[in-house]
């Protein structure tokens, strides 16, 4: 009767914390600022839209010029988002940046997506930045270079193929 009793328990608490998520999730999705503009709630100074995603200018740019591509349906970072929309994110991309550059005349772009707090992401609802570059434009994407000690390499080599 005890162990019953138990399980039922863990049945009911593993319940709550599910709600508890769907809840936290509604509540993301509600208050997400990417979520209103593509509801239209939010005005943005759109450049493209079509059922998947809708890309506007950024109001805070790198460059003028400086488009986002966000995705209608809210997935977090790029490991959430189906393979199918996906696809479409980066031909989507590809045909933005094409306009971009024939519009502004810019002599390349930086194509840039944040994923995770760790990586830099604002707004937790995936989206690309498109970038224009202009020579000497003063923007840098800059990172200092690390290198690998001895077999290093290998091992972080093995770590990730196992789970491909």
């Amino acid at each position: 009767m005890q162990i019953q009793m138990k399980k039922e328990e863990i049945v009911a608490s593993k319940c709550i914390q599910q709600k508890s998520k769907i809840s936290e999730h509604a509540i993301s999705i509600r208050n997400c600022i990417f979520c209103r503009i593509v509801k239209g709630e939010i005005p943005c100074a759109r450049i493209f839209e079509d059922d998947k995603v809708i890309s506007f200018l950024d109001i805070s740019p790198a460059n003028k010029g400086h488009a986002l591509i966000v995705t209608k349906g809210h997935y977090e970072t790029l490991l959430e988002i189906p393979d199918e929309v996906l696809l479409d994110v980066m031909s989507k991309a590809k045909k933005i940046a094409r306009a971009m550059s024939s519009a502004l005349g810019n002599k390349g772009f930086n194509i840039v997506m944040n994923n995770g707090k760790a990586a830099g992401q604002i707004v937790p609802h995936a989206h690309i930045h498109i970038i224009p570059r202009f020579d000497r434009d003063g923007m840098n994407v800059d990172w200092k270079h690390k290198k690998y000690n001895d077999k290093e390499i290998d091992e972080f080599r093995g770590k990730i193929t196992r789970f491909l």
